[in-house]
């Protein structure tokens, strides 16, 4: 068929118009192409000059940032706007108060009045609502403070009940004879009778060179609390010689005996002295005319 339309003279006709028309297509292709490389070319170099362009643009900007006088115009637009901010905030007010106003003018008088006095009442309930609180606050202040005060008296009073004074005997020089007596076993031994011979009947005597060894006798001499009355008996006849000082010997076991004797002595108005001994330290109980320096206590 091909070849019947090549050797026709109408089929040649055709055949040359279809070749013009492929030959037509390849040149504006080739034209497109040269035109679309010169466009892209030139488009490139534009945008290479905006960039360039660009580029001083932003470095100008940069440079006219840290210019004092930008920053001193920017700060300026700064203050400007926040005094419109103000200014229409005044504005706004000032049309409220306007408001308020014609509708006050327009209002009765009388019912203007009521609704002030309405609200000088609410006022003064609330200021008095206000004082009343501060009121109570104030007598619950008080009130705090009187239980604080009574219970630091209480405290006060419970210290000196746990607490005990202690009188110390004061050294001084006396004429007066001195009397011993050992308080030991929570027992008190006068060392010395009334008629100020030895005694033999509570204490167990051992003489060494001119040196007594005094021996209490355990379950013997008088208790504070159980012969109260013969013990106070012995010191107020002492006492009433008024030539008599009488001092304890008091060993590490009968310190409460101690106590009690002692106040014995006091209500007696006997004189009277203490001296701590500790058999481990100081030794045997003796007593000599000599006498040895007591021991730091």
């Amino acid at each position: 068929m091909l070849l019947d339309t090549m050797c026709n003279a109408f089929g040649g006709i055709i055949l040359l118009a279809v070749l013009v028309v492929l030959l037509t297509n390849r040149e504006r292709i080739q034209n497109a192409v040269a035109d679309s490389t010169e466009t892209l070319q030139r488009r490139l170099a534009i945008a290479e000059t905006n960039l360039q362009q660009s580029l001083q643009l932003a470095a100008s900007l940069h440079n006219q940032a840290n210019d004092d006088r930008w920053k001193s115009q920017v700060s300026l637009l700064a203050t400007r706007q926040q005094l419109e901010e103000q200014l229409k905030q005044i504005r706004k007010l000032a049309a409220e108060n306007e408001k308020e106003i014609d509708a006050n003018a327009g209002s009765d008088p009388a019912e203007r009045m009521k609704k002030l006095d309405a609200q000088m009442n609410e006022i003064e309930v609330k200021k008095l609502a206000a004082q009343n609180k501060i009121d109570a606050s104030n007598e619950e202040k008080k009130h705090v403070a009187a239980e604080l005060a009574a219970a630091e008296k209480q405290m006060e009073a419970v210290k000196k009940l746990s607490e005990r004074e202690l009188r110390l005997p004061k050294e001084y020089n006396t004429d007066r004879q001195v009397v011993y007596a050992i308080v030991l076993y929570g027992h008190i031994y006068p060392c010395r009778n009334v008629d100020m011979s030895r005694n033999e009947v509570d204490i167990k005597w051992t003489d060494k060179s001119g040196v007594e060894y005094a021996d209490p006798r355990k379950n013997k001499g008088l208790d504070p609390v159980a012969n109260a009355a013969q013990l106070t008996a012995y010191f107020t006849a002492q006492a009433q010689k008024g030539s008599v000082y009488l001092d304890f010997v008091v060993l590490e076991d009968s310190f409460p005996a101690f106590i009690a004797a002692k106040q014995l002595a006091a209500d007696s108005k006997l004189p009277y002295g203490w001296i701590p001994w500790r058999r481990d330290l100081d030794g045997d109980l003796s007593f000599s005319a000599y006498g040895t320096m007591p021991r730091p206590q």
